[in-house]
């Protein structure tokens, strides 16, 4: 008989409702009468199925084994909290925290199919709760979207532990009985693995149903519905071919017919799917087509296209940097010789004899080191600023950027996404995946303050043109406004329904727009922490950028689309280009008369801030572009690439960019001092450095 509506279990616990029942027993909401609060419990009854006198004795030595394990598994953030567990009239009774929200059934529906990057975040999350659960010795034996829960501030909760469910349904009755069929019955079928289904569960059990459910996500298949091969492997790719290769290869072995053969525990698979999403930092990639590595032909041809695209302005894209590089039909090495090349030979000898010369009687080395000292000797001359010294003569001793600190943000565990500096110049912010935000004294080197509120990788931060505040974004789906000589969290923004990518300011502080992978653009009153508009965008939206008055924002999306918004009327004034290469970052210069956008293949392009026409593409990184900056009087363009480098473009003299190569891994933020004394730049690779600019 089911417990009703008032009735009062365990002396305190008043049944308010029931939430639902099966074979394992049934399940109840219920109010805790011993405590002034009265607060919100779950009563899970278990009744064994055969009420024998050897039956229920065994049933209550397993009782309290498992309720000790459940006691222990509680103390996991992300694992419901066992508060009590009890016997009344030969049925076992487990008192568990109440999780507000909805399970994950209701977000993997027939046909939905999820983003793969946002599937990458939901294992790395149930891999992390599943590997206390493993380091416990204890196998769930029953993940699948009805145990998991989102509450309704986005965190993920594993619930319903086959252990309970051994209780109910016992079958190791006699002594010296084998224990065979001990957990048979215990699953569910597409989620259940064959060795589980046989009554043998293991560790990588639980690592199968997890991998079922990315590949339901990815799909929008239920896995019963997935067929098998003749080996009895799951034939999955081709319902979700714009997976990337190398995460579908991670999906495929979590789900191995063969458990020896998946992976040995959720750490390793958790790491693998780490080392796949820092390939792509921040995602910001146009996850709707293959990866191609861009050649040099190719991005010719490219700028031909772009060229071919935009010749009814009657003013053609320029590329600045590669024009000496364009295709002849001449076959043979003197077949590209031309008669300028002889002067510039003399030229360009004419300036290393004037190098020399500097370097033996006018040098005098600094203490930093200079970052050219260090860069790739198979880089080419042009890369590493000899052929803007050949063009320009200049001073070699102040030519080049030199890396003057370097910091590690606390346990980033080698991904940090984003780096600014105070308006002041004085404090250095990095935000990292590891949910936290660093706030340095640039002059000092002191650890100011540790933020922490975010519960996913923080992307982006920023501060308030005053300087007082921090506004920072995240996989969480949060923003949040931060007081800077504090610490203290003064807004928390809700409502994106996935990753933010980016969180600024307005030019006049009053306001934080917020770019998100929902197709949101969200702009939210600064000092209430209201939402104001929101703006609809066709595709995830990775960065946006404000005019120095305000009145016009910029946004850059993942299906190429840069667009320009009146923030008054929430209108498109301008669509400066619909579709193309993924744009990743976006930044209007400080007079408003440039944007620069950084593109996923590979290039740098300007706009005019005033007409929206294209005026120039920047080539020469050799792997998508994932940040720009402007300096504060618009005649330097930094911009950081995935091929680990960071470029400075000289846009008003026309110079050849300086390329810093001191990463190990790709740049995924880059700054400028408000001084414009200091380069600052966020890496991959864990490390945060500040550059000390030319004269």
């Amino acid at each position: 008989m089911s417990l009703t509506t008032g009735q009062i279990v365990g002396g305190h616990y008043e049944v308010t409702a029931r939430l639902g029942g099966g074979g394992f027993g049934e399940t109840y909401l219920s109010r805790d009468l011993h405590l002034p609060d009265r607060p919100i419990r779950v009563i899970k009854r278990l009744s064994p199925h055969i009420q024998e006198t050897s039956v229920l004795q065994l049933s209550r030595r397993l009782f309290e084994t498992e309720a000790q394990v459940l006691y222990r598994l509680g103390t996991h953030p992300q694992i419901p909290q066992l508060f009590a567990h009890f016997e009344e009239l030969s049925e076992f009774y487990l008192v568990q925290e109440y999780i507000n929200g909805k399970d994950l059934s209701h977000e993997l529906t027939r046909g939905k199919i999820w983003e793969q990057f946002n599937v990458a975040d939901l294992l790395q999350n149930l891999l992390t709760v599943l590997s206390f659960v493993h380091q416990n010795n204890v196998i769930h034996r029953d993940i699948k979207p009805e145990n998991i829960i989102r509450r309704r501030d986005g965190q993920l909760f594993l619930i319903d532990f086959g252990v309970v469910k051994q209780i109910v349904t016992p079958t190791a009755l006699l002594a010296g009985q084998a224990d065979d069929g001990y957990t048979v019955g215990i699953g569910t079928p597409g989620y259940m693995p064959s060795e589980q289904a046989h009554g043998e569960p293991k560790f990588a059990s639980d690592i199968y149903a997890i991998g079922m459910l990315g590949i339901q996500a990815l799909t929008g298949i239920s896995p019963s519905n997935l067929a098998k091969d003749d080996n009895l492997e799951i034939q999955w790719r081709k319902s979700a071919p714009k997976v990337y290769p190398e995460f579908a290869d991670i999906l495929s072995r979590m789900v191995r017919f063969d458990f020896r053969q998946r992976y040995h525990g959720a750490e390793e698979a958790y790491e693998e799917i780490r080392e796949f999403i820092d390939r792509y930092p921040i995602s910001k990639v146009n996850h709707s087509l293959p990866t191609v590595l861009i050649s040099d032909q190719a991005t010719q041809r490219l700028d031909q296209q772009s060229y071919a695209q935009h010749k009814e302005e009657k003013k053609p894209v320029r590329d600045l940097h590669s024009a000496q590089n364009q295709e002849s039909p001449k076959s043979g090495v003197w077949g590209y010789f031309q008669p300028w090349h002889l002067g510039l030979g003399l030229v360009t000898l004419s300036a290393i004899a004037i190098t020399a010369l500097i370097l033996i009687f006018g040098y005098s080395p600094r203490s930093p080191k200079s970052v050219n000292q260090t860069i790739n000797p198979d880089i080419s001359p042009e890369k590493t600023g000899l052929l803007e010294s050949a063009i320009t003569p200049i001073n070699p001793s102040n030519s080049i950027p030199t890396l003057v600190k370097e910091f590690s943000i606390s346990g980033a565990k080698n991904v940090i996404y984003g780096v600014t500096i105070s308006p002041d110049s004085r404090i250095l912010a990095g935000a990292s995946s590891e949910r936290i935000i660093e706030l340095w004294d640039i002059q000092t080197d002191k650890k100011l303050q540790t933020l922490k509120g975010h519960t996913g990788r923080v992307y982006d931060v920023q501060f308030s043109p005053d300087g007082k505040r921090l506004v920072t974004a995240s996989d969480d789906r949060k923003v949040i406004i931060w007081e800077v000589a504090t610490g203290k969290i003064l807004n928390t923004l809700e409502g994106h329904q996935e990753r933010v990518y980016t969180a600024i300011f307005s030019p006049d502080g009053k306001t934080v727009t917020s770019s998100s992978g929902d197709n949101t653009i969200r702009l939210w009153n600064a000092e209430t922490g209201k939402l104001i508009n929101t703006l609809s965008e066709k595709s995830w939206v990775y960065d946006v950028s404000f005019t120095p008055d305000g009145k016009v924002l910029a946004s850059g999306s993942n299906d190429g689309a840069i667009r320009l918004w009146n923030v008054e009327t929430r209108q498109v004034i301008q669509t400066l280009v619909e579709s193309g290469s993924a744009v990743r970052s976006l930044v209007y210069s400080n007079d408003g008369s440039a944007i620069a956008s950084a593109m996923e293949d590979n290039t740098v392009r300007l706009w005019d801030g005033k007409t929206g026409q294209l005026k120039d593409v920047l080539t020469g990184h050799t792997g998508a572009v994932h940040t720009i900056a402007f300096s504060n009087d618009g005649r330097l363009l930094a911009s950081g690439s995935a091929d680990k480098t960071i470029r400075i473009w000289y846009l008003k003299d026309k110079r050849s960019p300086q390329v810093l190569s001191e990463h190990e891994r790709g740049v995924s933020s880059v700054g400028f001092s408000s001084d414009q004394k200091l380069l600052i730049s966020g890496s991959l690779d864990g490390k945060v450095k500040i550059w000390k600019l030319a004269n």
